[in-house]
């Protein structure tokens, strides 16, 4: 799985609840659409932001181009996470959630509003977020949580993390097939993989920081496994 993707498809597989017992049916359906649209929103952006927010950075031209460009990026990225929620619950097939998970899908709708050389940028990307961007990801977590392990040590955890969430992807189309328990437990592994190797390279007062840093990814992912249940 792509880690981050994955995270995101669990947020999105999220379903909204109300309390509210005497909102009548009509309002609640449109407020339940409402939520749901603006998360399938936020989620794209989330993924738009980790994916390729160097792609848009790199962007020639004026500020309205940059604009169209980003929106038509972020209107493809809502489509999938939305598709990819739909799948999870069986109302769109594999096939109709492929059409629009594909790559080329994506590179045809950007196509028109790029030039070769921006598109080159794309290409790059296609296989989700670089190692370096992920590594920027998690490095802030890690400072937080463990100020003081020696950059050596820094290098080395992220690293080793990033190996194991690679080791554990698959594509849009199997990670809709999932469970969200199916998702958290995927992603566990992969953070447990990465703290059996580190325990083995890394001294005992630093690995207590370390264990911090993989404790709190763990309760993150706890605490989006429980938004799955509201």
């Amino acid at each position: 799985m792509k880690f981050r993707f994955s995270l995101l498809l669990l947020l999105a597989l999220s379903p909204c609840s109300f309390a509210q017992d005497n909102i009548p049916e009509s309002v609640r359906l449109m407020i339940e659409q409402s939520q749901a649209g603006n998360q399938f929103d936020q989620m794209a952006r989330m993924q738009m932001d980790m994916q390729y927010s160097d792609f848009l950075h790199g962007l020639k031209g004026d500020e309205k181009r940059k604009a169209r460009v980003e929106a038509a990026l972020l209107e493809i990225l809502s489509t999938r996470v939305e598709m990819s929620s739909a799948a999870a619950y069986g109302r769109v097939s594999a096939e109709e959630l492929k059409a629009v998970t594909d790559y080329d899908y994506l590179r045809e709708r950007m196509s028109p509003l790029l030039n070769s050389a921006e598109l080159a940028v794309l290409d790059n990307q296609r296989g989700g977020p670089s190692d370096e961007q992920l590594k920027r990801d998690y490095a802030d977590e890690l400072t937080r949580t463990a100020p003081d392990l020696t950059a050596t040590n820094r290098e080395l955890v992220l690293n080793t993390l990033i190996k194991y969430l690679r080791d554990g992807k698959g594509d849009a189309a199997d990670l809709a097939k999932l469970s969200v328990e199916d998702l958290v437990s995927q992603q566990m592994q992969s953070i447990m993989q990465a703290g059996a190797e580190l325990q083995s390279k890394i001294s005992a007062d630093q690995m207590q920081q370390v264990g911090a840093f993989l404790n709190q990814l763990q309760s993150n992912l706890y605490r989006n496994r429980s938004m799955s249940d509201l």
